[in-house]
């Protein structure tokens, strides 16, 4: 059921060494599978917006890209921001994807630890809309699940390999291989493997007895095959920051490249994580203002549920991917990406349980749990939630170009099969569960399982896209018009006794786009757009609860589709030292679906809201120069007004809801970022300020402002035998150490008492749940190429 175990840890670390005469220039191309920029294909373009001059560090820093690596050129109809190398290079090894984009325009990010090693990179949001509202590609892959929305950014690439992270703030293009992208897409792009061998290896130690070392190996050319690969593998481990316990986790890579003449190509990546981690717990406003709210190192003789070995989290996850793209002939190219996902893991969670009322679902039993003979007493067992969830398909197109025209024509196919289910487990004198996977030793009855959860979903998804871009006035103006029918069907069933076994639903959307283009000159060129995009409730919103016998959430399989209607305009401003734009964006919503997070007992299960109605209207403002002696500033800013546009229905009753403040939607938002790099001092400083975060729809309840400030210094020695661009680099996150609730981990109704609409009082749906910042931390990293 499982994949093998852990690598050995490889205290070194490697990247690749760019031959000292490369010269670079702005480099441009298309992916197969998704026809986003992406790199050049000679050696001399491996590292992207490179404006002369040669790479600096064997982690492929340029010195020259524009703000510091966190903007870059862009040229089509929609807004989009692109962090790469430059900035991606000088950060933590250990920062997640959501780190790497928090100064982007509109870009939240919430830790929920500061070595991205926890499930689901902690929350991300972009324009108000959280991470189970956006689709994220990793190399063609989509990676958001089907079952309950979540990603896991910890399970790819290392960042010594990701050569770019680009986010486009609105709906998805035709071709985007996903349909819960209503607020926005992440493309994750490794980079290409080297034409020459190289070796390249870092090691760093910091704060939390935090230990990591990565080693890569690029093969160069393999004979005369034309194929070239690289290898990498890592290693880290660390304590928690706040609570007891310790987390470890070993990651694998492999690309291996092959091309096919001057346009053709395919590219193979493969990607394996292990995981041995224990969670963190995230507290209600009042626990975090009284401190006492992370699990425990105290199992106080088996009453304590927080105990932090109850809440242990194991898992692994394979990720394979094919992009493939062919030239069939004069202006016709085939595009075509298979893919496969794997994850198998567990959130561990503990709850004592009386020896004469065991439930699976409805059904109550009497069960010998400390094995003594006799039914008598309350005791301790581990109650995992185990998902195991397999995803297939394929992503394939034919782009035809034929004089001012652009036609694609393509299909999306996609398989998802999600089994979840929790027994209760067995747990030893000391408190720790006897198997933190919970796949066995578990307690039985009549020699079967207890089942706490047992649901089993199958996702079947299909989309035909078609569209076409006309180039008039020499290319100066491009007009798009696309047009997307995606068909979802949903089945499932549900084995805990007394609750309804089989649940399905089938969902088809048609989802039209246009786009307008229009360049002046080099310099300006202004944008305009509109789409519309659909999300389906997740699958576990189709499954009855249970808890102690009771019903704890009815399944919902008429849970309506979420959809919206998004449209921009904008200006970009590029030239040879400065790169701005500006971006007046507008969103309507039917059936808003919002994350949330329910409790069975202290199982946590992810959960949806239909917040009904809401509109979104805001300014987006980046910029960022080219190296002005040495120093690259970078500054992003934007204005959100989001609005819930209906009374929220809460039994027969309605809160007043309407006219407030969308949840997850921060009105103001800041990012300031500043790069200095002579080739042998470099530094990076980040600031993120945030406006106010309300966690309830009756905004009775909110996370006050915060900035946070990361900074990044290092040097560069001349090469010392063997090693070449030898790089010491300090990287500290928090720098003052500020304490502040960072983001909202489960959002509710209303904190407080409220009088309905119809006149009765509401009573509190709860308190809502957060994520913590991170504390001060410092971190050193040794790296060297060989």
């Amino acid at each position: 059921m499982r994949c093998g175990r852990k690598f050995f840890l490889l205290a070194g670390c490697i990247s690749l060494i760019a031959p000292p005469a490369m010269a670079a220039t702005q480099a441009t191309g298309k992916s197969a599978s998704t026809g986003k920029n992406t790199t050049a294909e000679s050696d001399k373009n491996e590292y992207l917006d490179v404006v002369g001059g040669a790479v600096l560090s064997a982690t492929g820093v340029t010195g020259r890209q524009f703000g510091g690596g966190l903007i870059r050129k862009e040229t089509g109809e929609k807004s989009a921001s692109t962090v790469s190398r430059d900035f991606i290079a000088k950060q933590s090894p250990t920062q997640s994807t959501f780190q790497m984009l928090k100064l982007t325009p509109g870009a939240n990010a919430s830790s929920s630890d500061p070595f991205g090693m926890q499930y689901g990179g902690g929350g991300f949001s972009v324009r108000g809309l959280d991470s189970s509202q956006m689709g994220f590609v990793y190399e063609g892959i989509p990676v958001t699940s089907s079952y309950n929305s979540q990603v896991n950014p910890s399970e790819w690439a290392d960042t010594e390999n990701q050569e770019q992270i680009r986010l486009e703030q609105g709906a998805p293009d035709i071709s985007t291989p996903t349909v819960n992208a209503s607020g926005g897409v992440v493309f994750i792009q490794t980079r290409d493997p080297s034409r020459h061998f190289h070796v390249m290896a870092d090691a760093t130690g910091g704060s939390y007895d935090m230990a990591r070392g990565f080693i890569r190996v690029d093969t160069g050319e393999l004979g005369r095959s034309g194929v070239r690969m690289f290898m990498s593998m890592s290693h880290l481990e660390a304590n928690h920051t706040r609570g007891a316990g310790h987390d470890g986790k070993t990651h694998f890579d492999l690309s291996a490249l092959k091309e096919w003449g001057a346009e053709s190509r395919s590219k193979l990546t493969i990607s394996f994580s292990d995981f041995d981690i224990s969670n963190y717990r995230y507290p209600t406003k009042a626990q975090y203002e009284a401190g006492g709210y992370n699990y425990s190192a105290n199992y106080q003789n088996g009453t304590n549920t927080n105990y932090y070995k109850l809440h242990q989290n194991p898992y692994e996850a394979l990720l394979v991917s094919l992009p493939t793209k062919l030239k069939l002939a004069k202006g016709l190219t085939f595009n075509f990406t298979p893919y496969t996902y794997y994850n198998y893991g567990t959130t561990g969670f503990g709850g004592r349980v009386s020896e004469n009322a065991v439930y699976s679902g409805l059904d109550k039993y009497q069960v010998d749990l400390n094995g003594d003979g006799n039914i008598s007493g309350t005791y301790m067992t581990y109650q995992p939630y185990i998902e195991e969830t397999s995803r297939s398909g394929f992503n394939t197109n034919m782009v035809y170009k034929v004089g001012h025209n652009t036609l694609t024509f393509g299909y999306w196919f996609q398989y998802e099969n999600d089994n979840l289910f929790s027994q209760y487990g067995r747990v030893n004198a000391s408190g720790a569960p006897l198997n933190p996977w919970g796949d066995t030793d578990y307690y039985t009855h009549n020699g079967g399982p207890i089942y706490l959860m047992a649901s089993h979903s199958y996702v079947t998804t299909n989309v035909l896209y078609i569209g076409d871009t006309l180039s008039l006035l020499h290319d100066k103006l491009k007009l798009t018009a696309g047009f997307r029918e995606a068909m979802v069907n949903r089945q499932g069933t549900n084995s805990l006794p007394g609750t309804p076994y089989h649940v399905g639903t089938n969902n088809a959307e048609p989802l039209p786009m246009v786009g307008v283009t229009y360049k002046i000159n080099d310099h300006h060129q202004f944008f305009l757009n509109g789409s519309t995009a659909f999300r389906t409730p997740t699958s576990n919103s189709l499954f009855e609860s249970t808890y102690n016998g009771a019903v704890s959430q009815v399944g919902n399989p008429n849970l309506k589709p979420e959809y919206s209607i998004s449209e921009e305009f904008g200006y970009r401003y590029t030239s040879n030292l400065m790169m701005a734009r500006l971006t007046f964006f507008n969103y309507n919503f039917t059936n808003r679906l919002v994350s949330t997070v329910i409790y069975n007992g202290t199982q946590q299960i992810p959960s949806q809201l239909n917040g009904g109605g809401q509109h979104a209207r805001g300014v987006d403002f980046e910029i960022g120069t080219a190296p002005i002696h040495h120093f690259r500033p970078y500054m992003s800013v934007e204005y959100l007004d989001a609005r819930q546009d209906n009374n929220l229905k809460v039994g027969n009753n309605y809160l007043p809801t309407k006219g407030k403040t969308a949840v997850n939607a921060p009105k103001y938002q800041l990012g300031f970022g500043l790069d200095y790099d002579d080739g042998r001092f470099f530094g990076n400083a980040g600031i993120k300020w945030v406006g106010r975060q309300y966690s309830t729809f009756m905004n009775d309840a909110s996370i006050d402002p915060y900035v946070q400030a990361d900074l990044t210094a290092g040097y560069r020695l001349h090469d010392i035998g063997p090693a070449k661009n030898l790089e010491f680099r300090l990287n500290i996150v928090n720098l003052a150490n500020n304490h502040y609730l960072s983001g909202v981990y489960s959002v509710k109704s209303n904190a407080n008492a409220t009088p309905g609409v119809l006149g009765s009082t509401i009573a509190a749906s709860g308190s809502p749940s957060y994520y913590v910042s991170t504390p001060f931390m410092a971190m050193g990293t040794i790296t060297a190429g060989f």
